[in-house]
């Protein structure tokens, strides 16, 4: 998956949120939420302050557990509602936290299925 299929999954989701800080795919950095808010541009995955957004997203949701760095790769590991504890692996921190993000709300939409 492209990094731009990558982005345009997390912001077709309809828990995604902008947060200040981030930078999107054209190089504009989030100050003004107002102004990000239902433009459809991609957040930048390559940026670090954006992936460093991602992954407090992450920890405020309870779900991180792990982040690393082996064999140039950046490895995410989250806990996954309903799957247990699971890890993506990229060659961004970005990436790798946007597939975290992305794991969870599938098991979060797979738990709200099995109730």
């Amino acid at each position: 998956m492209s990094t731009d299929e990558l982005a345009a999954q997390l912001v077709s989701d309809p828990r995604w949120a902008w947060h200040e800080g981030m930078r999107d795919r054209s190089g504009g950095r989030v100050v003004d939420l107002d102004l990000w808010v239902g433009t459809g541009l991609l957040p930048d995955l390559d940026d670090l302050a954006t992936a460093g957004v991602i992954l407090g997203v992450l920890v405020s949701g309870g779900w991180l557990t792990d982040v690393a760095r082996e064999d140039g790769e950046w490895i995410v590991a989250v806990e996954v509602p309903g799957l247990g504890l699971r890890g993506w692996a990229a060659d961004t921190l970005g990436r790798a936290a946007a597939f975290a993000m992305l794991s969870v709300w599938d098991g979060m939409d797979a738990a709200v299925g099995q109730a």
